[in-house]
């Protein structure tokens, strides 16, 4: 049995109160849980925020390899040449860059995962609301027949 805030007891099975109708909150349920929920918008703009990262992140690898290479393109320029063997210039920039992408990837389907998790279990409390105010419906419709 439990006690809802106006009083009633209910049997521990039903999640709402039987005469105001409230939804029956544990201790662990009635704590917040501090994750962020994000509205469509904000999980759009954060993927667009996402994607303009990563723009600047390619934009500035590929300054990395105009100013290693410049060096070599225009020798009368005094700019002060680097000593790399020619594997770091070529692979660092690509390493970066892949990795980058890689990790851009795994954020955005884990905000999608949490996006469909939120919605499935959304999906599932209004299937249990809608099932149990049929119920309540079938109830009256019965008890007006009699």
């Amino acid at each position: 049995m439990w006690k809802c805030e106006c009083g009633e007891f209910n049997n521990n099975d039903l999640d709402f109160c039987v005469r105001c109708q409230k939804i029956r909150l544990t201790d662990a349920d009635a704590q917040s849980d501090q994750k962020k929920q994000l509205t469509t918008r904000a999980m759009f703009r954060r993927i667009q925020d996402f994607i303009l990262f990563d723009i600047a992140f390619c934009a500035i690898v590929a300054l990395y390899c105009f100013f290693v290479e410049l060096g070599e393109l225009v020798p009368e320029l005094h700019f002060p040449k680097f000593d790399l063997p020619q594997v770091l210039k070529t692979t660092l920039p690509l390493i970066a860059i892949i990795l980058f992408q890689v990790l851009l990837a795994i954020n955005i389907l884990r905000m999608l995962y949490g996006a469909a998790i939120n919605s499935e279990r959304n999906q599932l409390f209004l299937q249990r609301i809608y099932q149990m105010l049929s119920e309540k419906e079938d109830e009256k419709k019965k008890a007006n027949k009699e």
